[in-house]
């Protein structure tokens, strides 16, 4: 497991072939810019988006944490995006369709290839039904952030409207969010909203994220930043809650108290760790 960051909300991505949307990108209070050489980038640019982002990379680096989206480990173009990149200035290598650990340990395999540093931490995309399948194995592979979800892909590939409340969907969601908190990680990042000027359903969407356990989500367009950043941070009266769950646990500890009651609520150990990771989200 990679050495958790601090909380990522927001994850911008950003196609590697536009210098001038790189470089913005980190200026619009996202916690992480993805500089994107995937889905973005038409085959035909793979060669210009890597020379841009690795320009953008050693213009940029030092001004917020910047990951970036390679391709698959299937792709023979996943072990020359890496070779491509200044890896030291890479804070996290993003890794799309993972279906297996394998696709993990190819894509290690191939950033210490390219002089990458052992511990990159990589963040695999579920979004196949494979990797939904194996998702605990991918999350306990060596050196990984978190884990995000690809919802659209993952509908593509079992036939299913992405809108329509498939049942499936609903149980990878809970797969990912599971094996991120069972392997430490953390909280997973959700699918991205693609109606970019309906900020009202990306609320919605951000909300339902956050009740479900993610904790943040992939964004494509820069005005989805601060609706995130907000839905996935705690509220004023959340952490009013949290500080005196956390005061009131201290005093009862001096005393020698476990499960207590304030406010007419049972307060626990459950209870307490809720509410000082309320405080550590702040």
């Amino acid at each position: 497991m990679a050495e958790l960051a601090p909380e990522v909300r927001s994850a911008l991505f950003t196609p590697g072939t536009e210098a001038a949307r790189l470089r913005k990108a980190v200026t619009v209070g996202a916690d992480v810019c993805i500089f994107d050489l995937e889905d973005s980038v038409p085959l035909e640019r793979a060669v210009e988006a890597r020379q841009t982002v690795s320009r953008a990379l050693a213009e940029l680096h030092g001004r917020g944490q910047i990951w970036v989206r390679v391709h698959p480990s299937s792709s023979p173009q996943m072990p020359e995006d890496l070779a491509a990149l200044p890896l030291d200035r890479v804070d996290a290598v993003m890794l799309p369709k993972v279906g297996g650990a394998h696709d993990v340990v190819e894509c290690r395999t191939a950033i210490l290839a390219a002089k990458g540093r052992p511990d990159l931490p990589l963040v695999p995309i579920i979004e196949s039904a494979a990797g939904v399948l194996n998702v605990i194995d991918i999350a306990r592979s060596v050196e990984i952030l978190c884990l995000a979800f690809g919802r659209f892909d993952l509908s593509a590939d079992l036939g299913i409207d992405p809108e329509a409340g498939s049942p499936a969907l609903a149980t990878a969601r809970a797969a990912i969010v599971l094996a991120s908190a069972a392997a430490g990680l953390h909280p997973g990042l959700d699918s991205p909203w693609l109606k970019i000027d309906d900020l009202e359903g990306l609320r919605a969407a951000a909300q339902q994220g956050r009740d479900d356990g993610f904790g943040g989500m992939l964004l494509i367009h820069p005005s989805h930043v601060d609706t995130v950043n907000q839905v996935f941070s705690p509220t004023a009266d959340e952490v009013t809650w949290a500080r005196g769950i956390v005061a009131s646990a201290g005093e009862a500890e001096a005393v020698g108290r476990g499960a207590y009651a304030r406010d007419g609520q049972m307060v626990d150990e459950a209870v307490v760790r809720r509410a000082r990771r309320i405080l550590h989200q702040r």
